[in-house]
């Protein structure tokens, strides 16, 4: 009885890691340029120094990108993007007390946006889709849902899935 269990949990274990190198496999390719990200409008931590802090966003949206292509496009087209601003959701205020620290508050003023070039090419390199886009949020604080304890920077999450839900249906 123990033995066919433990059968069971190898195939199961098998038959998953198949089917995650068959998605993985099948995942859009994204090239992503960062172009200055040090002239970025507000890309800045209270606390945090500025190289971890851009870093750590760097990787968060890079990330959210990936994983909007893979989910949205075809797995042998290649989207290529050109960061060329970044403004986070809120913004960053100090108060003196007794340190000098910076905290990061939402405001609806402060609305989050990323601007960017892109293209996207099929696997011959032929151009199918191109563009200059300026996505932003203004309503972020308006959508009905609190992101406490959600993924780090999850206002600009989704407005990179939304911006792909609209461009690439």
């Amino acid at each position: 009885m123990q033995k066919d269990l433990i059968i069971k949990l190898i195939c199961l274990v098998a038959v998953s890691l198949c089917l995650t190198m068959t998605m993985a496999a099948r995942a859009a390719d994204v090239e992503i340029e960062w172009f200055e990200p040090e002239k970025y409008r507000d890309i800045r931590s209270g606390v945090e120094s500025r190289k971890s802090f851009q870093d750590r966003v760097i990787a968060a949206l890079t990330g959210y990108f990936e994983d909007a292509a893979a989910a949205t496009l075809p797995a042998d087209q290649t989207l290529y993007l050109k960061i060329t601003d970044v403004d986070l959701a809120g913004d960053v205020e100090y108060f003196f007390f007794r340190f000098s620290m910076g905290v990061r508050v939402m405001r609806d003023i402060y609305f989050p946006s990323i601007e960017f070039n892109y293209v996207l090419e099929d696997p011959d390199g032929n151009l199918l889709k191109s563009g200059e886009e300026n996505i932003k949020d203004m309503g972020y604080l308006f959508s009905g849902r609190f992101y406490i304890n959600d993924p780090p920077f999850d206002y600009e999450k989704r407005m990179i899935d939304d911006w792909f839900r609209k461009n690439f249906p």
